[in-house]
């Protein structure tokens, strides 16, 4: 999940002694961290990947699945281990001087990608998840916990509107994780 129960309770207003609601908003949270990934196009758990591209781009840039791009630990073309590469990092991508080849059949690339997710993360290994995502799942979780078909709420001189666009995810979030949507 993109944030901790811990954490969205805090956010939230929900004391940390109240654990009534704890596998609920643990559902909340992890249905608002996949539709996050879904509209952003990809994971961004820090995870080993091993992608295989049947053909080469004619391009000099190789899009990865994953990113940020942490290490590259095994780059083949046809088998044959090749280390002239650039890696930009954090758009996923490997650069080539001399391009990837069109006649080059299989390009496979192992490698780890994503971020250290707060529930993931120790004092040796800290947090990477950027913040901005974090927040935007609390967001989703609480729009998610909301009655369905509400679509305003007022609280004495204080009124808040939540529309959607009709893509799932309401304005405030899309705004928090377009940022980090594979666009391609």
């Amino acid at each position: 999940m993109l944030t901790t129960v811990d954490k969205a309770k805090s956010l939230l207003g929900i004391s940390a002694d109240d654990e009534t609601d704890n596998g609920q908003l643990t559902l909340y949270l992890a249905s608002a961290t996949s539709a996050i990934e879904t509209y952003c196009r990809r994971s961004f758990r820090l995870q080993e990947y091993k992608d295989s591209k049947h053909d080469g781009t004619k391009g000099k840039y190789l899009l990865l699945e994953g990113y940020p791009i942490v290490q590259v630990s095994k780059m083949q073309i046809d088998g044959v281990d090749i280390s002239d590469y650039e890696t930009v990092a954090e758009k996923g991508i490997l650069f080539r001087r001399d391009g990837w080849k069109a006649l080059e059949r299989q390009i496979t690339v192992t490698y780890t990608a994503g971020y250290v997710l707060p529930s993931d993360a120790t004092p040796e290994k800290p947090q990477t998840l950027p913040e901005s995502l974090e927040l935007a799942c609390v967001l989703f979780c609480q729009t998610l916990m909301r009655t369905p078909g509400v679509t305003s709420e007022r609280v004495g001189d204080l009124a808040v509107s939540y529309s959607n666009d009709g893509e799932g995810l309401p304005a405030a979030v899309k705004s928090l994780v377009n940022p980090y949507k594979r666009w391609g």
